[in-house]
């Protein structure tokens, strides 16, 4: 059987969810190999995997085009493999490695890659949405039809910067879309215990801009959702927001003690993974094509660990002229 390469990909039928199907194995995938690259100490520093969140990157980002920015809050990988960023050059960069976008000085969560569209992953809670603001505005000025995907997660809706940043991008009817992952807890807190109103995509409301709520397990769902709000963004419709209902089947991050999820809570769970398949069987999609993907996927992540194992550590001397060389490629 030939490789599904994206080139064979494109051309077979129901594209646009096999694709998704594919991009979001590859970052299962890469989530669930982490942890061992940890424990073998290739991959160091806190870790935020996405595992069961994978439909909501993957099928955002499949509403997006070549020179759309994507700015991501502390758990991106979905969006690093929606991007289509090469996953050696990822990975390099999640193990320090001089090959990785940043040469090694962004670590998992920061990584900056302008080729593909990813600029502004950030660590601090709500901080993806000032950078927004900041893209959104340059887009509206270029003029264009470029648009900005701000990722964040439901424990960032009570921050000053949510608020401020959605404020902003309503008053200047900038080409943002708001996309909150809501998997439920703000880390170990259930989200009735830090927000009043659990249905987040409401706040739209308050900046007179348009929200929708979204099955996040669903990746059609949501790429057609944010589709929506894309388009509305082209045509100089200024911002929106989309909640996704999600749920992270992994700890937060390696900190986790646990303890918190209430008994049964995982039976509500609906794979992303499992879903799509199980649509694409329905329509026609033989078993032996989501195997082939299976073996594809599995061996690009092999391929990806070895390319970025074999890459060189920076040279520190090269740490600030690194720096310089980006703020002056910026400033030009």
């Amino acid at each position: 059987m030939p490789t599904l390469t994206d080139a064979s990909l494109a051309s077979a039928p129901h594209t646009s969810l096999l694709d998704m199907f594919r991009r979001m194995s590859l970052a299962r995938r890469l989530d669930e190999r982490l942890p061992a690259l940890m424990e073998e100490g290739l991959v160091r520093g806190p870790m935020h995997l996405g595992i069961g969140q994978e439909a909501v990157g993957i099928g955002a980002t499949a509403a997006l085009e070549d020179g759309d920015l994507v700015t991501a809050t502390h758990r991106p990988h979905s969006l690093y493999v929606g991007r289509r960023m090469p996953l050696g050059r990822t990975l390099a960069e999640m193990m320090g490695r001089v090959d990785g976008q940043c040469r090694g000085r962004g670590g998992h969560m920061l990584i900056g890659d302008r080729d593909h569209g990813v600029l502004g992953p950030s660590g601090i809670i709500g901080h993806s949405l000032l950078l927004a603001v900041g893209h959104g505005m340059a887009q509206q000025r270029a003029g264009g039809r470029r648009v900005t995907l701000c990722v964040t997660g439901d424990g960032s809706v009570n921050s000053g910067a949510f608020n401020e940043a959605l404020n902003m991008m309503a008053l200047w009817r900038l080409p943002v879309v708001v996309l909150v992952e809501n998997n439920g807890y703000g880390l170990s807190v259930p989200l009735d215990q830090h927000v009043h109103e659990t249905e987040l995509y409401r706040r739209g409301a308050a900046y007179g801009i348009p929200a929708a709520r979204v099955d996040g397990s669903d990746a059609e769902a949501t790429r057609d959702a944010v589709a929506d709000a894309v388009a509305r963004a082209r045509a100089g419709s200024g911002p929106t927001l989309v909640e996704a209902l999600t749920f992270r089947d992994c700890a937060f991050s390696g900190s986790d003690r646990g303890g918190y999820r209430p008994a049964g809570e995982r039976e509500t769970y609906v794979d992303p993974l499992e879903r799509a398949a199980a649509r694409l069987r329905d329509r026609g999609i033989p078993e032996q094509t989501l195997a082939a993907i299976a073996r594809e996927v599995d061996e690009e992540i092999t391929e990806a660990v070895s390319f970025a194992t074999a890459s060189p550590w920076p040279d520190p001397a090269e740490l600030f002229e690194f720096a310089a060389t980006w703020d002056a490629e910026e400033v030009r």
